[in-house]
């Protein structure tokens, strides 16, 4: 089994990388119905305070479907960069493409960013998945990986459907390399600090101390986790790692989680 060891180098490496620094892959609206367009943004900056960076191009973004197929969408004419709001007015670069589901279930979407470059000559290279619900609870716990190796995030508790305080678990796996179609072995990662994160879609007037903006928590046996999502909106939970410290890259991955408002 991989495990992370939390060495003093590891931790400088993290802090010095920012890692405040999300990848947002977030859709219009976390249920449809089928046959409707849903349009998915992905950006790049801080989640909570809203202060968006330019975002690279995806390396690769795909889409398992509820009856197993596997699509590509960078590929696809509908990917697009447009310039969204980011600090102080600033227009940033965001890329958004649009997805008709043609089949009730869960659709699951992952992104996978190319190496990102955060100084001193450290990289990091993500990992993002979103899931969009259609009419019918089918696939969301389906164990997948992003066609080739890395670090990713397992949902245990069911990643849409939940209202405020409820909790959820997850499961950090390493997936080797292996074929995208074959039956894979799964490491689970454990000891690995988890940070949690709402996103606002526009900055908050007030900030709270950064404790409150993001919290925390570790894995334990077999790379399993547990935190509460204490309010409504989207919320992106990231592992993180370090691999190769000779040549400074780390390694993310995050799931966002929708919460709804209670009724």
């Amino acid at each position: 089994m991989f495990r992370v060891i939390a060495s003093a180098v590891t931790l400088t490496l993290l802090a010095s990388a920012g890692s405040a620094h999300y990848n947002m892959l977030l859709p219009s609206k976390p249920w449809a119905e089928k046959g409707e367009k849903v349009t998915f943004t992905y950006q790049f900056g801080h989640p909570y305070e809203h202060e968006l960076v330019d975002a690279p191009k995806p390396l690769r973004i795909g889409v398992i479907k509820p009856n197993g197929l596997r699509e590509g969408i960078v590929a696809s004419k509908s990917l697009m960069a447009i310039k969204n709001g980011g600090a102080e007015g600033k227009k940033v670069v965001v890329w958004q493409f649009d997805y008709t589901p043609a089949e009730r279930g869960d659709h699951i979407f992952l992104l996978r960013t190319p190496p990102i470059d955060h100084g001193d000559g450290i990289t990091m290279q993500d990992r993002v998945r979103v899931v969009l619900h259609v009419q019918t609870q089918k696939g969301w716990d389906v164990p997948v990986g992003d066609y080739d190796s890395g670090l990713d995030l397992w949902p245990y508790t069911r990643p849409y459907g939940l209202l405020p305080g409820m909790v959820f678990k997850g499961r950090i796996l390493w997936l080797p390399f292996k074929d995208a179609f074959e039956k894979r072995s799964l490491d689970g990662v454990d000891g690995l600090h988890v940070e949690i994160e709402k996103y606002n879609p526009k900055p908050p007037k007030n900030l709270p101390p950064d404790e409150l903006i993001t919290f925390r928590t570790k894995t334990g046996p077999n790379g399993f986790f547990v935190t509460t999502l204490p309010e409504s909106g989207w919320w992106g939970i990231t592992a993180t790692t370090a691999r190769g410290m000779k040549t400074k890259s780390i390694q993310r991955a995050t799931h966002w989680v929708h919460v709804d408002e209670k009724k």
